[in-house]
């Protein structure tokens, strides 16, 4: 057990419950700062570790059992994060109005964690649409990003209900230029208005 560990498993348990650090100690009943990371190491530069009495606490407000801790503090942990096949999420209607995922509609699988947020979700590859790149059975783990760079490989979906795998190669208030990961057109272009809304891959399981 590593010191980085333990406060990075803390820092998990805040996270998934939508808390910082200071709102998971003032949850837990503490001082406000008791996990600010200005804590962690001393002024003479040595680590400081959370009580037991602090964890047991932090662990009893957020209704996680210490397995659980302790999956988080090696890096084991799985999450359950929504899933659909990778056609349906042509849909309207599957995600709300801050671009997570609605409940209903979806089934769930789980991934090693802890660094799903309540806006990921994985898409199933289902056919032989995106290969050599995508498989079938290969899971997609993406999440709504307002902040998209250039060479984040997204999926794409516009107003047409059509979808768009691909990495951005230039963007600008009024303009989109993808290159797609397969297909017969090597480069797309699209006005921002034909497109409905952009999510940054950040896994492949394959």
């Amino acid at each position: 057990m590593q010191h980085g560990d333990v406060w990075r498993a803390l820092d998990a348990i805040a996270t998934r419950r939508g808390l910082t650090a200071s709102g998971l100690a003032k949850l837990a009943g503490l001082d406000a700062t008791a996990f600010n990371k200005s804590k962690r190491i001393s002024k003479e530069g040595r680590p400081r570790w959370p009580s037991t009495e602090s964890i047991a606490r932090a662990l009893k407000a957020t209704g996680i059992d210490y397995a659980e801790f302790a999956s988080l503090v090696s890096g084991r942990s799985k999450q359950s994060i929504p899933l659909l096949d990778f056609p349906d999420a042509a849909q309207d209607r599957l995600f709300n109005e801050h671009g997570a995922p609605t409940d209903k509609a979806w089934n769930h699988v789980e991934f090693p964690g802890p660094e799903w947020d309540d806006g990921c979700f994985a898409l199933e590859i289902v056919d032989a649409a995106f290969e050599p790149v995508y498989r079938v059975g290969d899971h997609i783990i993406a999440t709504r990003q307002t902040d998209i760079r250039r060479n984040d490989r997204v999926i794409l979906k516009t107003t047409s209900r059509a979808l768009l795998v691909g990495e951005i190669l230039r963007q600008s208030s009024r303009r989109l230029e993808l290159r797609a990961l397969v297909g017969s057109d090597p480069v797309v272009q699209l006005v921002v208005a034909q497109v409905e809304r952009v999510d940054r891959i950040i896994r492949a399981s394959q």
